[in-house]
């Protein structure tokens, strides 16, 4: 079991990709009506919807108990392969966590990934619906899309940015960016032809009653938001606004400069990515989150066979994806969306009342 701890809201997520089931109980929202269409529509998302993804096709069939003050939504594994991985036994895979999790807890079954399995995205989603719902009662949307695949790349937010109304109409497309989407499916394609995989980027935009969100250094909202985003597989690099392009400008170039629009403060540009000193000063929040490809390919790798102390080739015959983003896109909102949650409840709960905004 893998557990965040925030200030009130705790999130729970158990079970592994193999395994019989996996689920997730979280604990600190509001006593509020479960909407389990909402999760199911939102758990379709993270499915594979073309070839482009994993053949494993799961039907993520939930079951929603309440516990004491916590709410708990297993989600049962149905097609699962085992026998797939039976050649890897002792042979951790180049770039996977197999070999982290020998060293760990001496696991020398790496079949699925176990519990570094993306699928255990789906009891992180499921969470991530229950925390949109609450959000958008607090009149803060949230809205992910992908930006990047391979050498593709796709519109940014740094061309200006879109609209969650905008994003939201690229739900339920194969390839949910906002533009080139046929290229991106080709290069993505094209390395699956080859038995390989690529990177990827997905860029997120949430809007809404966001100001005075988080709070200084250990407590800021980047570092909330980031260690959320770190829990799905694959991420590795997480930046805010500009990001990784600050490196090499000058202040008077890059600074948001601010100005009256009426009788409010307006922005002449977005750079910092709605967060400033850790936090939120009430524009979009803007941030790129990137995915390494996929570790698992058809293509000869040399690793280790750690039973018998020897040098090997492997070569991956299991269901994976050809590019993780295409999946992960509500996963990441999801992770934004439950370090929201817990910063409104630790912001606005007096006496375990949510105040109202």
């Amino acid at each position: 079991m893998s557990c965040y701890k925030g200030k009130k809201l705790t999130v729970d997520v158990f079970g592994s990709s193999h395994g019989d089931n996996v689920g997730v109980r979280i604990k600190g929202l509001p006593d509020t009506d479960i909407d389990e269409a909402f999760i199911k529509a939102f758990l379709n998302r993270r499915r594979p919807k073309s070839k482009l993804s994993t053949a494993r096709v799961e039907d993520d069939s939930l079951v929603i108990t309440r516990d004491g003050d916590g709410v708990v939504i297993t989600i049962k594994n149905g097609d699962v392969r085992s026998s797939d991985y039976g050649d890897l036994y002792g042979k951790p895979r180049p770039s996977h966590a197999d070999y982290s999790a020998y060293l760990k807890d001496g696991t020398l079954d790496f079949a699925g990934g176990g519990r570094f399995s993306g699928r255990m995205t789906a009891p992180l989603v499921a969470a991530g619906a229950l925390c949109v719902k609450f959000l958008e009662t607090h009149g803060i949307k949230i809205a992910a899309y992908v930006s990047a695949a391979g050498s593709v790349f796709a519109r940014s937010y740094a061309d200006g940015e879109p609209s969650v109304a905008e994003i939201e109409k690229t739900r339920g497309d194969t390839v949910p960016s906002l533009d080139k989407s046929d290229e991106i499916a080709a290069e993505i394609s094209s390395a699956i032809e080859m038995g390989d995989s690529v990177g990827g980027q997905i860029e997120c935009v949430a809007e809404g009653r966001l100001a005075c969100l988080g709070n200084d250094l250990f407590d800021g909202l980047e570092s909330k938001i980031s260690a959320l985003v770190f829990a799905i597989p694959a991420v590795k690099a997480v930046e805010f606004g500009l990001g990784t392009g600050f490196k090499d400008k000058r202040a008077s170039t890059v600074n948001d400069q601010m100005f009256f629009d009426g009788d409010e403060v307006a922005f002449s540009s977005n750079n910092a990515g709605g967060i400033c000193g850790g936090i939120a000063d009430g524009r979009r929040i803007t941030f790129r989150v990137t995915f390494k490809p996929t570790p698992s390919i058809a293509i000869p790798q040399r690793t280790v066979d750690l039973v018998n102390n020897t040098d090997c080739v492997i070569k991956a015959s299991g269901r994976h994806d050809g590019c993780i983003v295409l999946r992960a896109v509500p996963a990441v909102e999801s992770a934004v969306a439950i370090a929201l949650t817990d910063e409104i409840l630790n912001t606005f709960c007096l006496q375990g009342q949510t105040k109202s905004r």
